[in-house]
């Protein structure tokens, strides 16, 4: 579920937030590693943000869907965006209560996109306690901020089938080896008077660790209530700016369950991250019913020595051990498969990359990808390349 709040809401807010800042008395204001941090006693309020400027270039595949037929000429296409403009606001009011909001100013309107806002407890030996807006406990790939992603883009699987935020209330908890989660969410819905719910979860277990090394294993899964709703699959195949290129059917929906399995291993400068998703489609019409699922395999290598740290079974911020900073090359090969009952398309992306990490708080990024696709109404197939630039400043 996406809030969009207006420029003065937002300020409202903010004010809400600092005029108990400004009751701390004497304050300590310093700059750390993720954002400038005002605290006082045993409370505190952090600013952050991350600025995204992508420029994608690639040939007609891209720039064709149902909604935007193949132009007679074909042509290499070139767009650029703001991809995200972000600013978090992370409070500790006492020891075991914490706050977030997330918000992102890269919209094409003048309305303000609320991402994340909740409230923690963490005052429990065993779980902690979330409320708000967060996103849903599915998938590594989904759960790692998009500032510390290999790539420029999540692969098609998780962007189909991660469900992302929604409002609800959660439980979770990790430690040095056990991640577990589950919370009940508002799912999604067209309708104004929808009532609609998901049921997610995920679990995951590091059974090695060390300072450069580590071992996961995860899986996921998510009921979703539709409630007839219509499900589709609309993709851009991993890149952003482009056209809905991979689709499905239209499919009136009871329910829908989703399942997630994924792994990831790092030794040194060494990544290898990989994950499977299916989407069962229960229909109104059980004629309707559909199965959809896919994958991707990803593989890191830091030239300069460095290690990609993993955390909360998520990809943390790499951090360059010299002033040169850290040179990285990815890949990935990415499936989707969202054909079924002789409607759909399939596609396959092979994506090769290069991260400069110039500090911890600026990274060059530079994917080439390649594609193939296939309609399985007509089995017309095609081919495609794109190349993607990304300049990501961290505060």
């Amino acid at each position: 579920m996406r809030l969009n709040v207006s420029k003065i809401t937002l300020l409202i807010i903010a004010g809400i937030i600092l005029f108990p800042a400004a009751a701390f008395g004497e304050m300590d204001i310093r700059y750390t590693d993720d954002g400038f941090k005002i605290a006082a006693n045993d409370q505190w309020i952090k600013f952050s943000g991350t600025l995204m400027w992508d420029v994608d270039s690639a040939g007609d595949e891209f720039w064709e869907s149902e909604d935007n037929p193949k132009k007679e000429n074909d042509s290499w296409q070139t767009r650029s965006e703001l991809r995200r403009a972000r600013l978090n606001i992370k409070a500790k009011m006492s020891d075991n209560w914490k706050s977030k909001l997330q918000f992102d100013f890269a919209g094409n309107d003048d309305s303000v996109e609320l991402k994340d806002a909740y409230v923690e407890y963490s005052g429990w030996q065993r779980m902690n306690l979330i409320v708000g807006q967060d996103k849903e406990l599915f998938g590594l790939e989904e759960l790692t901020s998009s500032k510390n992603l290999l790539f420029i883009e999540r692969s098609m699987v998780s962007s189909a089938f991660a469900p992302g935020r929604n409002l609800g209330i959660s439980l979770n908890n990790d430690t040095n080896t056990l991640i577990w989660g589950v919370g009940i969410y508002q799912a999604e819905t067209r309708e104004e008077d929808g009532d609609t719910y998901a049921v997610t979860g995920r679990l995951g277990v590091v059974p090695w660790k060390t300072d450069t090394g580590f071992f996961h294993l995860g899986v996921s899964g998510s009921y979703r209530d539709y409630d007839g709703e219509e499900f589709e699959i609309k993709e851009s195949a991993q890149i952003h700016t482009a056209d809905n290129i991979v689709f499905s059917d239209e499919i009136d929906t009871d329910h829908l369950i989703l399942y997630g399995m994924e792994t990831a291993f790092g030794a040194g400068p060494f990544s290898i991250a990989a994950e499977y998703m299916t989407a069962n489609v229960n229909a109104v019409e059980k004629d309707d019913d559909a199965d959809f699922d896919g994958y991707y395999l990803s593989a890191g290598w830091f030239l300069t020595g460095e290690n990609r740290p993993f955390k909360n079974g998520a990809w943390e911020r790499v951090k360059p051990k010299s002033a040169y900073g850290a040179w990285e090359l990815v890949t990935r090969y990415s499936y989707l498969d969202a054909a079924d009952n002789n409607f759909g398309t399939t596609a396959d992306t092979y994506t090769l990359g290069v991260n400069w990490h110039i500090n911890s708080n600026v990274c060059l990024m530079t994917d080439y990808m390649h594609l193939w696709k296939t309609d399985e109404e007509t089995n017309e197939k095609t081919t495609g390349d794109a190349v993607s630039l990304r300049l990501q400043c961290v505060f």
